[in-house]
């Protein structure tokens, strides 16, 4: 009888060791390893929102006849994309979801420029070893054709 309650104890304790061993998930980054640097983002897989305030915002149309799949993980900046616009702020919900992304976009050295808003499922985050940016499948032409997004709606400072 204490055989058979020794080896039952061994068989539980090796038992819960390879469940615990198992059961344990990986531990995400904690927050204040976001970076503001594409090089640190590449490091901790974290990145500062404030790393995407004045950061180009490419389109991929730029023949008119783009197909825009927000699926898609873009990992470079292609040079045939046209940049249409500048990252101003990114816009979160109460739950932290980034809901869209103020872009500045038309004008000419910042005079005539006006805000308007980009929705997630238009844009695409790139970040690679030393830049930051946005895709869209929208042309310039059909974001400087947007209503301007209101300052007192976002806080604008």
């Amino acid at each position: 009888m204490k055989q058979l309650y020794l080896t039952s104890a061994i068989l539980l304790t090796l038992g819960g060791a390879a469940i615990a061993q198992t059961a344990t998930p990986e531990t995400p980054p904690p927050a204040d390893a976001a970076a503001a640097t594409p090089e640190g983002a590449a490091q901790t897989g974290l990145l500062r929102a404030s790393a995407f305030e004045g950061a180009d915002i490419y389109t991929v149309d730029v023949t008119g006849n783009t197909n825009w799949d927000d699926g898609v993980a873009y990992t470079d900046i292609n040079a045939d994309w046209d940049k249409i616009g500048e990252v101003e702020d990114l816009v979160l919900d109460q739950s932290g979801e980034i809901v869209g992304a103020i872009a500045e976009v038309g004008g000419f050295l910042g005079i005539g420029e006006k805000e308007v808003v980009l929705q997630p499922e238009e844009m695409a985050f790139v970040v690679t070893p030393d830049r930051i940016a946005i895709v869209s499948g929208l042309s310039k032409e059909a974001l400087e054709s947007r209503e301007e997004a209101a300052e007192d709606a976002y806080g604008d400072d």
